[in-house]
């Protein structure tokens, strides 16, 4: 029989998982909360941000594991918050230790398309089971999204500098499938502009150039990316109207004058109403598992074909995250 209290397991306590950490702490109702990772350092800088919000002072327990047999046996919900080279076995080996009711991924879900299937082989069919692309989650993109019509096909153009093209695109390719109900079909990688080069995190690699995506209702998106620090823009036209998003600012504008501001809100600020929201309903507004995964099929597999081409023929991974 489960306990009153709700128990979390945060596995990954980087940068990203110590923000899950921090926003677990806003949560209305007593949680068990269980973080774990392998790096010493990592549960340290985890502690620390535990303590910048006061966690101690909260109604929450919260606990450190370098190890997945120390963990408990049962959970209400599991967060997978490492990097994506890991997160297939990581999750394979949590599922086979303990019985997980909800489980939240973060993207990009893995590397290869044999990580793909090894994340449904661990979690199962039919699990409850979401992927972390949070605008669905944010106010300011419901609000855009409900003044977008029905007016199809839609194309989305978003540009910048070294906005993380490779690595950030899973979440903008899933934004214009969540505003048209479309599924992705197809990447053209042609446009991309070798040489690939590693990114700020060690062992992740980045692309500039642009990069075509064509959805099931002939919708498309085009991903521009540089190499400077230029602010990204997203544009976004149907056959009536053209939307302009500066998401830095704030500010979403129409070309018939309607304006709608807002902000992009931090993870730590989200987390502890994804949580509620899993245990009090049982669902959230994320991407399930199922939607997210056919679109990841497609991005990985065009993504690691560009790789291949490009820097090792023989590759059955691209070293993105």
């Amino acid at each position: 029989m489960r306990s009153a209290v709700a128990t979390v397991c945060v596995s990954g306590a980087g940068q990203l998982g110590s923000r899950y950490l921090q926003g677990l702490a806003k949560c209305r109702m007593p949680l068990r909360i269980h973080v774990h990772d392998v790096v010493a350092e990592a549960l340290e800088r985890a502690r620390q941000r535990w303590s910048e919000v006061h966690g101690a002072e909260s109604d929450h327990e919260v606990l450190f594991h370098e190890a997945v047999e120390t963990l408990p046996r049962e959970f209400d919900i599991v967060i997978v918050a490492t990097t994506a080279d890991v997160r297939p076995a990581l999750l394979g080996k949590i599922a086979r230790h303990a019985a997980v009711r909800f489980w939240v991924l973060e993207k990009v879900l893995a590397q290869s398309l044999s990580g793909l299937d090894e994340i449904v082989a661990g979690v199962g069919s039919g699990a409850n089971a979401w992927v972390n692309t949070p605008r669905r989650m944010m106010p300011w993109h419901q609000a855009i999204k409900a003044q977008l019509g029905l007016a199809r096909p839609m194309t989305l153009r978003m540009e910048g500098g070294a906005w993380g093209l490779a690595c950030n695109a899973v979440h903008v390719l899933d934004l214009l499938a969540w505003w048209t109900g479309e599924t992705l079909q197809s990447l053209i990688t042609d446009r991309l502009i070798p040489p690939w080069y590693e990114s700020k995190r060690r062992g992740v690699w980045e692309i500039a150039g642009v990069l075509e995506a064509r959805f099931s209702g002939g919708s498309c998106a085009v991903l521009d990316a540089g190499k400077g620090t230029e602010p990204t823009r997203l544009e976004v036209t149907d056959s009536r109207l053209t939307w302009l998003i500066k998401e830095a600012d704030g500010l979403a504008s129409r070309s018939d004058g309607l304006a709608i501001p807002g902000r992009m809100e931090y993870q730590s600020e989200m987390t502890a109403p994804l949580v509620e929201s899993l245990l009090e309903k049982g669902t959230c507004h994320l991407p399930t598992l199922e939607e997210s995964l056919a679109l990841h099929r497609v991005f990985i597999g065009g993504m690691l074909q560009h790789w291949r081409q490009a820097v090792d023929f023989k590759a059955i991974a691209v070293p993105i995250t």
